[in-house]
């Protein structure tokens, strides 16, 4: 009898896998979540954070509550500052009521506009907090901190959002516009003014070295002196005082638009305002030499003949802000054609229509407050960009002309090369510097030439055309000044007219006024797209044209809002304790149509 034996396993094939255990979803599902709250809370502690801008002290760069509106006149698209409408002031609600342009000067009503909702919401930026643990901010570089006066507020954090533009041990001076620093005074403790107060004083607590009262603006009778002396000897480097010169990115995100060409207001208008480009002198027959504009009105593009130069000028029409009386019906009419069309030239000021809306104040008897009336937002800018498209015949030349105080500066191109000079006063030490460039006959370019903080830039289909340290320039003496003799072109012939003379800010009517920027050409050439921007004017508390200094105690910084003449900053309330630094930044997130690197 035979027995059965058991079978013996089958080996498993070599491929065959252990069975996985079950899933659990829902735990899955809360470990996401989990890891992704921590990551967020380490990156918002550690790396970078979100912050909304309520205000608009650096605007244009960076928007607070805004309202963007396009003139219906000329059609420039702005924003209006709306913080009051939505945050309100003194727990009041004040709803943004009228508007003006900065391009056409034309002033309206915003419920005539309807603009888009939605608009009224501030910049959303990304801070980079580690940067200032590895190193220092760099001049210029925008900025997060905490208000030194309030860091918090109902348990709030009051975090602002400006430029570093100053740092611990210099004293900066802004004169005309523009800053200047040096690191070579020491204050004494001891020093005091006739009536035996301390000129310099230092607190009693060290955390209260960043108020204003240490900030020694005035007097500071050190910093004018040394100021006086090195505006007298040209502000050399290493010995006083020097200008401070922005990079080429800060540069170009600073430029406020002061007039562009093919925006002009509706001709369908009853009256058309004065054209601001016109040309210096028409048609000459005898001479064979003329620019002709393609249109009588509103000429926008201009086109040279003859072998001689001859100049198409700006004239800046900035319409008086009040320009028709209120009534009951309405406190703030709507301006009228024939205002626009009557106005005088006058020099480029420091307008800007994001401060230059108009609330409507509640209460039994409605009142309107207009913003913007303050000298701050009036002061002579001399600081200008001058751009257009270009085209040149072959042996023919163009210049652009940019004008401040007593002098004027030129950039000419020609084919393949451009050269700058100077004339008036200190002009025959600047000489005339040349660059190759990309500028050949038959071919149209964008040219574009800057004036600011006493150098010279000039650009080539965006493409910057490096002068170093020939570009640079001093600004004039108090006695090249005082040698100046205004002039007027009456026709032809060049009458003295030796008063107003220069201005306590610097400007002169024969430059600053008739003759601001200008196109000259030589052959045929052809200008179109004429478009003038004006560079950030800082402004001084007070109403004289004396410089202003702001001492930076160590260990401190000096912040500064790109909307000079409407922000809260250092110049008022002190410097920022390095301490309460968060951060650099570095990218506007929201709304869409502003995503990009804060330059």
């Amino acid at each position: 009898m035979s027995t059965a034996t058991a079978a013996e396993p089958k080996p498993k094939a070599p491929d065959e896998k252990k069975p996985k255990p079950p899933r659990d979803a829902a735990r899955e599902v809360v470990e996401t979540i989990v890891f992704v709250v921590v990551l967020v809370l380490l990156l918002k502690l550690f790396v970078t954070e979100a912050f909304v801008i309520p205000t608009g002290s650096m605007a244009e760069t960076l928007y607070g509550y805004q309202k963007v509106v396009t003139c219906p006149k000329c059609g420039h698209e702005f924003p209006v500052n709306s913080h009051d409408e939505v945050e309100g002031r003194d727990g009041r609600i004040m709803p943004l009521y009228g508007y003006t342009c900065p391009n056409c000067r034309y002033q309206g009503r915003i419920q005539d506009l309807n603009p888009v909702p939605g608009n009224n919401t501030g910049d959303r930026v990304l801070v980079l907090k580690p940067l200032f643990h590895v190193r220092d901010p760099l001049r210029g570089e925008v900025v997060v901190f905490k208000f030194p006066e309030k860091p918090q507020e109902k348990w709030t954090a009051q975090n602002y959002i400006k430029r570093v533009m100053g740092f611990g041990g210099e004293t900066v001076a802004i004169h005309r516009g523009d800053l200047y620093v040096t690191r070579a005074l020491d204050y004494p403790a001891d020093a005091v003014d006739d009536q035996g107060r301390p000129l310099y004083p230092r607190p009693k607590d060290p955390h209260d070295l960043w108020k204003s009262d240490y900030m020694y603006s005035r007097p500071n009778p050190l910093a004018t002196d040394l100021f006086d002396a090195s505006l007298a000897a040209g502000f050399p480097p290493g010995t006083g005082f020097e200008i401070v010169r922005k990079g080429e990115e800060q540069l170009l995100a600073d430029r406020r638009i002061v007039w562009d060409n093919d925006r002009q207001p509706d001709p369908r208008d009853r009256v058309v305002p004065p054209a601001r480009w016109y040309p210096e002198s028409g048609p000459d027959p005898k001479a064979g030499t003329f620019w002709n504009g393609d249109d009588k009105l509103q000429p926008k593009v201009f086109r040279h003949e003859g072998a001689d130069w001859h100049w198409v000028r700006y004239r800046h029409l900035a319409m008086p802000w009040k320009t028709n009386p209120p009534d009951l019906y309405d406190p703030t009419p709507p301006t009228d054609p024939s205002a626009l069309a009557g106005q005088a030239p006058g020099p480029v000021d420091n307008f800007l229509g994001y401060n230059a809306g108009r609330s409507v104040v509640p209460g039994p008897k409605p009142t309107l407050e207009v913003r913007h009336q303050s000298g701050d937002d009036a002061r002579w800018v001399g600081d200008l960009f001058l751009e257009c498209k270009v085209t040149l015949a072959a042996g023919a030349e163009v210049a652009l002309e940019l004008s401040k105080g007593v002098n004027r500066f030129r950039a000419t191109f020609a084919e393949g090369k451009v050269t700058l000079s100077r004339s008036g006063p200190g002009g025959e030490a600047f000489g005339t510097p040349s660059r190759p460039c990309r500028v050949s006959a038959g071919k149209e370019y964008t040219v574009r030439f800057a004036n600011a903080d006493c150098r010279l830039w000039v650009w080539v289909d965006g493409r910057r055309i490096d002068f170093g340290a020939e570009g640079d320039y001093s600004p004039p003496t108090p006695e090249q000044e005082a040698a100046f003799v205004d002039t007027e072109e009456i026709g032809r012939k060049e009458v003295p007219r030796p008063s107003p003379g220069v201005q306590p800010e610097g400007w002169t009517r024969a430059n600053d006024v008739l003759a601001p920027a200008g196109v000259g050409a030589k052959g045929e050439v052809t200008v179109r797209s004429l478009v003038l921007h004006r560079d950030v004017y800082y402004t001084r508390r007070g109403g004289d044209a004396r410089a202003e200094f702001l001492y930076v105690q160590p260990g401190h910084y000096l912040c500064l809002g790109d909307n000079s003449a409407q922000s809260s900053d250092g110049r008022s309330w002190g410097a920022v304790p390095g301490r309460l630094m968060l951060g650099k930044a570095v990218f506007v997130f929201w709304p869409y149509n502003r995503v990009g690197f804060i330059k």
